[in-house]
């Protein structure tokens, strides 16, 4: 397991460009066997971007829960297994043509990817 992250690094992660905390979710998410997710009791949290529907994901519950304020106050971070993650969301994901926000920052920067690109990184 890796060591936990100091306050001074999870800050300086969420302002690092989108790549470098895609590569950092890739890592942790491989190490931990688990993906984070948001959910309320309508299901789990989708945002519209310009391309579609986009389901948001991050490496840890708390970059997670940074997000549950404001309009999703009432969501919750959800802690997904990879082996689902992999055998179930993104399959259906990527048939119903719907994008992953990779990690988003807390100024609603995340890196969009599909769910074939995403397979890829975490196979």
């Amino acid at each position: 397991m890796s060591e936990e992250l100091s306050l001074d690094q999870r800050i300086q992660l969420l302002a690092s460009p989108d790549d470098v905390r895609l590569e950092y979710f890739v890592k942790t998410v491989k190490e931990h066997k688990t993906v984070w997710s948001l959910s309320n009791e309508e299901g789990f949290v989708m945002v519209e971007t310009d391309d579609g529907d986009c389901v948001m994901v991050w490496p840890d519950a708390d970059f997670a829960a940074q997000w549950a304020i404001d309009e999703w106050d009432d969501c919750e971070p959800v802690e997904v297994s990879l082996e689902t993650f992999q055998s179930m969301w993104l399959p259906s994901l990527e048939k119903d043509n719907i994008t992953l926000a990779v990690f988003p920052n807390i100024d609603d920067e995340g890196k969009l990817t599909s769910a074939e690109q995403l397979k890829a990184l975490l196979d």
